[in-house]
């Protein structure tokens, strides 16, 4: 593949992904921050720095590892965690046509999985249930010739076996065994990709605009929002126009707050969360 690096101004809000991990390369301030859904209140708070870094490191590794071009079909079968959000970033820097599920959200029963699958035509799985898609894992007859890639969740992991005690198959790309190997800069520059170019389903695109209207950031939970908030953006993981909404939101130097669990079930979490990130 053409090698890749970063190009891109950063005067005014940024209109293509090269401005963008411009933009968030240059920030210190926090630029994601992510909410485990167990009891234990795990906090990871990633700036626009690190998260433009696990970015380039994640296009690099996908560039290099990967036959997937622009345009093709790639699905993120993962819950709302601080580094599918990073891949999902990366993707669309890429030009890929993304689609996420959440692997313990009631959509992802087999009837409706099987049918966005069929309609996608994923040439790509990134997951982190690759288990599932292996042998006679619950979607092994649905992968295909689609290549596999597995996601562990910690920040230090050294790779997925070493993460979750399974093992994968030799095919199957590890991000986490390879992701740190790979440079902090590209070596040639991305394509000026436009942020308004990324790839939903008609009707689900983001209002213009819709991100500077806000005085707070983005907030995405892992089951369907109730109700809309004051100041800031809400919309839940696996939104047709999820990725918009969070592109929109960097724009504007603003947060994405992930909250993996869901409000109604965790009333106590989602108000702390609201109290320490002052959502309103």
């Amino acid at each position: 593949m053409t090698p890749l690096t970063l190009s891109g101004s950063t005067a005014g809000p940024p209109q293509t992904f090269p401005a963008l991990l411009d933009l968030l390369e240059a920030r210190p301030q926090p630029a994601l921050i992510w909410y485990g859904a167990g009891q234990g209140e795990e906090r990871v708070e990633l700036s626009g720095r690190v998260l433009q870094n696990w970015t380039v490191k994640l296009i690099g590794l996908f560039d290099q590892e990967s036959e997937i071009e622009a345009d093709d079909a790639v699905l993120i079968h993962a819950a709302a965690h601080w580094k599918a959000a990073a891949v999902l970033l990366a993707a669309g820097a890429l030009g890929w046509r993304i689609s996420v599920i959440d692997p313990g959200a009631p959509q992802s029963d087999q009837a409706v999985l099987a049918a966005a699958i069929a309609a996608q035509q994923p040439g790509l799985v990134v997951t982190e249930r690759p288990g599932d898609w292996t042998g006679s894992g619950t979607w092994g007859q649905l992968l295909g010739d689609a290549e596999l890639a597995a996601l562990s969740p910690g920040l230090l992991d050294a790779s997925f076996e070493e993460a979750t005690g399974q093992r994968l198959p030799a095919w199957a790309l590890d991000i986490s065994a390879e992701v740190r190997q790979h440079p902090d800069q590209l070596p040639a520059p991305l394509p000026p990709r436009g942020l308004s170019e990324v790839l939903v389903p008609e009707g689900a695109r983001s209002e213009p605009g819709a991100a500077a209207g806000r005085s707070g950031g983005l907030v995405v939970v892992g089951a369907s929002p109730q109700a809309p908030l004051q100041d800031w953006g809400l919309t839940h993981w696996g939104a047709a126009d999820l990725l918009p909404k969070m592109l929109a939101t960097w724009a504007q130097s603003r947060p994405v707050v992930l909250f993996q669990g869901d409000p109604a079930a965790q009333p106590q979490a989602w108000e702390q969360m609201l109290r320490n990130e002052a959502v309103r």
